[in-house]
């Protein structure tokens, strides 16, 4: 039997699931840097996740999300908050920074849990009883496998 082929919200999942793991490994080796070099790194890493959120939206937007306006939401305020505090963490506030990049992470893993739910829900259903792969009802497993 050849194996079924994963259905778009399936592979959008798993594409926005290995993005997102890349990022939170980024974010995760920017938060243990020393002060100097963490405020010197924070515009980047910021870009990075604006980045990740916008490829995140268009999938979103692809696969005509349900949340997606929350989540529109959710990131503009997310950005913007990051956005106001680039001056202050280049200058030297590092714990400002990290303790904007630890709530980051925070948000963001929240939203990875909320959109994986969200896209396996949005999964087709299980084969249909007429379909190829789907057990007849009344039949024994081992009559199935019986060829004529």
């Amino acid at each position: 039997m050849p194996p079924l082929s994963p259905s778009p919200a399936h592979t959008a999942a798993a594409a926005l699931r290995h993005a997102r793991k890349l990022l939170f490994v980024r974010i995760h080796h920017h938060a243990s840097l020393a002060d100097a070099e963490f405020s010197a790194g924070f515009e980047a890493i910021v870009a990075a996740i604006e980045a990740d959120l916008a490829h995140e939206e268009i999938v979103m937007e692809t696969l005509a999300f349900d949340g997606l306006h929350d989540r529109l939401a959710e990131n503009a305020l997310l950005l913007a908050s990051l956005h106001c505090i680039v001056t202050q963490v280049e200058a030297g506030d590092a714990a400002l920074g990290r303790a904007a990049l630890a709530a980051a992470s925070d948000l963001l893993s929240l939203h990875r849990l909320t959109t994986d739910l969200a896209l396996v829900l949005a999964r087709p259903a299980s084969p249909a009883p007429n379909h190829p792969h789907f057990p007849r009802a009344g039949k024994a497993v081992s009559e199935r496998k019986r060829k004529p």
